[in-house]
Parts: structure tokens; C-alpha cells; sequence
């Protein structure tokens, strides 16, 4: 056990329940005692039914997330995939209902209905949730993306939205994104970009989007991002041309990866849906684009396979911008960095996101003023026998300074501490804990706690693991740590796998939704121990 994890000094005895397929799961665990990466767990005990959160805190992040200068995103809890164009996965007005200092239980609830391939949650008022799923790679393939509206608390499904059938158009399917935008959904994937009614699911418009050198079929858009006055900006993938591997995996699986057409960057319109540029890039990007403000000029950059790209959207035009950069950033051996993050005059990549390798991975830090600045740490060394490889990117709070990095390869989590004047960094803390997905912050910035996943397989290496649903090989828990110090603040049970490479989502009332392969939406409560689960 690391020093920095919390231990209860008793022991708990805890009744055992049967969890029958079709029927939701509702239970509670207490912060565990550790062995190895696999903790030992109580299975879930019966209670009392659907977790509503609490009111109390869901109002108080209400009008947190209203006063929020977030633009271009819709003043909500969950309006963004990563919460700010900078991509930071900072949540600060969601709140965690724990104890920071105590043992902690966590309720969890499993949805009645399935949510198949669930990849993202979005918001738009306090009772409004949405799940978008359908496009990632899972075994059995899903047919195609869509977009549900589920009830909080019950986890039904109110109405669903189906929006492409791969089975029938043939075309590559990854996961894009969900987000509130202007009062709507915005929903991108595949090839195309959806503005969606949120009251009624009804498709108000929709935009097909060039897709450059690459076939539209060997294509989809994973993400976008905008500027202040509501651009949106997007990149697609591409897969080598006879290709039919589905998924993101495809990335790395394809035969003839040397054959892949660059990206294209597609500049947008929400508001008329119309395309305003479009430019065809040098290398294929595999990360999701990011914009930046800085110095009064609006930039898009762009993580590709050995360079960093910085683009400037004049209001007209995206053009490369050739006073910085482009920036080699890997070390020999190391593989591509998934998407860029923002912390002020800093830009952070993560590497080996592009495929494993025996190369332990770097955080490295560009300045955004002077691109010939690089710093660097290798946060978590491999040992041995240890395969690096993370198609996630760090997390990032501005406030405190800090940056949170993972390699499941390598079995850890890291706290690094990013000197903003300089640029340099240092090892914070380091906790064992795999994710293959980004991990999140809550709370204000006295209080963060970081929230991830934890994997357990028999399996070390991080490529063979198998998200299933169908031959699955391995579980996943979610984990809430102090942000400052890495301490084991609560874990739940383990469960199926969620989609690799999303994130578990904040929701009212201090919940935690996970979206599992299986179609399963979990919602997450923590509370002190001793404390009654309680909606007020």
C-alpha cells in the first residue's frame, strides 16, 4: 500500500447480493484496505433504490456553472468534453459530497436501460442529461451513433435519437462528441455535425463535413473546439485506404499504417451550418484539436505524429502559423501525443498515444510566446518488461499549478507540478492506479479531488486488454483522490470496462456517471461514512 492511501482500522463485514442482468445494481462500498492494484472490495449490498443526488449541492452547481466564462459553451455542469477549450477537464463547480479527512462510503445505482457503447454525458438544465453513444469500437460493434435523453436519478431512457447505421453505409465509426451548445445539442460524429433539439431529440439541421484526402468511409471526426465568438473548429481521423477495422483501435491495428491520408482541419458555422475553411494538414492528427486565446489572436493546435502544429483563425482563414513552430516533440522511440492542454503561456502534450512502446512516455510543456522553449519530465519510468501506451490526455488545474498524468503501461497516476514562469516541472506524487481513460477534477481549488478509473487484469500489457462487452478481460473501478497529495480518498466496486479513452462525468447533486461497454449507465455517490444517503 502507497503511504499516501487511506486505510480504515476496522475491519467491515459486509453481506453479499446476487446482481441479476436486467436489473439495477444499487449498493454501497467503504474506502478499502489495499494489497496490490486489484484492492479488496465488499461486493454491493442491497439499498435504497435510485440515486438523486443531493439538492442542495445540485442548485449550489447550478448557479456555479451559470457564472462560469466558459464561452462559447451553454452555462451548464457538463457543456463541454473536456469542461473549456483548453481542454483542462476541470470541473470546479462540481462538488465532491465526501469526507476529505475520514473513510467514505460510495453508493452506486446501475441504469435499467442500455445505453450501448455510452461514450459521453452532456447537460443543459439541472434535470437535463444526455448520453452519446454508438460510435466507439466494442465487441459486438455497435451499429451506429446516437444521441438519449435519460431521467436523472432513475436512469431511463426518455427518448433516443439514432443518427447513422454503419451496417448500411459501410463508413468507419470512433467516437466524436456531445455538447451543449446555444441552448442545443451539438452532436458530431462520423462524418457529420448534428444540431439537435434537446427537448425532443428532433435532428434541427445537419452539415456533412469534408473529409480532404481521405475517403469519407476511412473517416470520422473525433471532437471540436471553438473560439470566444462561437467558431467551431475540427479534425478528422483517417484510416488507411481497405481498411475495415472499426473503432479507435484501428489506429494502431490497420495493416498498411503507412499509408494513411493526413487529417483536415474543417472550420464551421454553428449558427448557419455552413463551412467557413478548410485545410488540409501534413500529417494525420490522432489527438482531438485545441484552441487557445493568447495574445489577443485565436489558434488551433493540432498534436500530430512527430509535430506539434500551431494554426490562426483571422476570422476568415486558418493558416499555419509559421512564425512557431512546427515543434518535434517526441523522444526516439516514444509514439504521438493525443490531444494538446492549455495552462496559460503553456502548451502540454503527453506522448505515446499513438501506439505502444518500450519508451517511457514524457509530459512535455511548449510556450505558447516562444516555440523554441520545450521542457520536459518523464514522470513514471517503466520497469522491466512494461509496455508504455495512453490514448488519453492529461488533466490540468491552473489554479493550483498542476498537471495529472497516467500510463497504464507503467501502473501509475502522477500529481507534476508546472512552474509557470519557466515552464519547468517536478514530481508532485505518484499513486499505483491504471486508466486508459482521462481522469477529472471537482471542486473548488482548496478542495480538488481527482477522479479516474482503476483497472484490474491479469493481463500487464495495456494493448491486449479487451474492452468486450463480449470477451472482456478485465474490471474497472472509479477512484477519487485528493488532487494535492494522491491520497485514496474512495473507490467503488469493480465492474465491467468502460469506453478507453472518455472520462467518468461529473453530474448534479455530487454525482459520478460511468458509462460501461455493456450499455450500463453507473451513477456514483460518495458520503462520509455514518451518513445517510440523502437528496437534501
Amino acid at each position: 500500500m502507497n503511504s499516501g492511501e487511506y486505510m480504515n482500522n476496522e475491519v467491515l463485514v459486509l453481506l453479499f447480493c446476487l446482481c441479476i442482468v436486467g436489473i439495477p445494481i444499487v449498493g454501497c462500498t467503504t474506502t478499502p484496505n489495499a494489497t496490490d492494484n486489484k484492492m479488496l472490495y465488499s461486493n454491493q449490498i442491497e439499498d435504497s433504490g435510485p440515486l438523486p443526488g443531493n439538492y442542495t449541492v445540485a442548485f449550489q452547481e447550478a448557479q456555479c456553472a451559470a457564472k462560469e466564462n466558459n464561452s462559447p459553451w451553454y452555462p451548464t455542469l457538463l457543456s463541454y468534453e473536456h469542461h473549456d477549450t483548453n481542454r483542462s477537464k476541470c470541473y470546479g463547480c462540481a462538488q465532491f459530497t465526501g469526507s476529505l479527512t475520514g473513510p467514505n462510503t460510495v453508493y452506486a445505482y446501475q441504469s435499467p436501460d442500455i445505453y450501448y457503447s455510452g461514450s459521453m454525458i452532456a447537460t443543459r438544465g439541472m434535470n437535463e442529461m444526455y448520453v452519446y453513444g454508438g460510435a466507439s469500437g466494442a465487441n459486438p460493434m455497435p451499429s451506429g451513433a446516437y444521441v438519449s435523453r435519460v431521467e436523472p436519478g432513475s436512469l431511463k431512457e426518455l427518448w433516443r435519437t439514432t443518427l447513422i447505421n454503419i451496417n448500411t453505409t459501410g463508413e468507419w465509426s470512433g467516437a466524436g462528441s456531445i455538447e451543449s451548445f446555444d441552448g442545443d445539442l451539438l452532436v458530431i460524429t462520423n462524418t457529420k455535425l448534428y444540431k439537435i433539439d434537446g427537448t425532443t431529440g428532433a435532428v434541427k439541421e445537419f452539415l456533412s463535413i469534408p473529409t480532404g484526402a481521405s475517403a469519407p468511409r476511412d473517416s470520422y471526426f473525433n471532437g471540436l473546439s471553438g473560439w470566444r465568438d462561437g467558431t467551431l473548429v475540427m479534425k478528422n481521423l483517417a484510416r488507411p485506404p481497405g481498411c475495415d477495422i472499426q473503432g479507435f483501435f484501428a489506429l494502431v491495428d490497420c495493416p498498411n499504417l503507412n499509408e494513411t491520408p493526413p487529417s483536415v482541419a474543417v472550420v464551421v458555422d454553428p449558427k448557419t451550418m455552413t463551412v467557413l475553411d478548410t485545410v488540409q494538414l501534413e500529417q494525420m492528427i490522432g489527438g482531438r484539436i485545441t484552441t487557445s486565446h493568447y495574445n489577443g489572436k485565436d489558434y488551433a493546435y493540432l498534436a500530430g505524429q512527430t509535430k506539434l502544429y500551431r494554426y490562426e483563425w483571422n476570422g476568415k482563414n486558418l493558416t499555419l502559423d509559421t512564425s512557431w513552430g512546427p515543434v518535434e516533440y517526441p523522444l526516439p522511440g516514444q509514439t504521438a501525443a493525443s490531444a494538446a492542454g492549455i495552462m496559460g503561456d503553456w502548451v502540454i502534450l503527453m506522448t505515446n498515444g499513438g501506439g505502444p512502446t518500450n519508451v517511457s512516455l514524457s509530459v512535455v510543456a511548449i510556450n505558447q510566446a516562444n516555440a523554441s522553449i520545450v521542457k520536459r519530465i518523464d514522470p513514471m519510468p517503466l520497469q522491466p518488461g512494461q509496455t508504455s501506451y495512453i490514448p488519453s490526455m492529461p488533466s490540468f488545474d491552473m489554479a493550483n499549478s498542476r498537471i495529472y498524468a497516467m500510463d497504464p503501461g507503467a501502473g501509475k497516476v502522477v500529481g507534476i507540478d508546472l512552474d509557470q514562469k519557466t515552464g519547468n516541472m517536478s514530481l508532485a506524487w505518484s499513486a499505483d492506479q491504471k486508466t486508459l481513460s482521462w481522469m477529472i477534477l471537482i471542486g473548488p481549488p482548496d478542495k480538488r479531488v481527482l477522479v479516474g478509473t482503476n483497472i484490474a487484469s491479469d493481463e500487464t500489457n495495456p494493448v491486449k486488454w479487451d474492452i468486450g462487452p463480449v470477451g472482456a478481460n478485465y474490471e474497472e473501478q472509479v477512484q477519487w483522490r485528493d488532487a494535492a497529495t494522491g491520497k485514496l480518498l474512495a473507490a467503488s466496486d469493480f465492474y465491467g470496462p468502460m469506453v478507453p479513452g472518455m472520462e467518468v462525468w461529473p453530474g448534479y447533486g455530487g454525482l459520478i456517471y460511468e458509462l460501461r461497454t455493456d450499455g450500463r449507465l453507473m451513477a456514483f455517490q460518495v458520503l462520509p461514512n455514518n451518513t445517510t444517503s440523502g437528496s437534501t
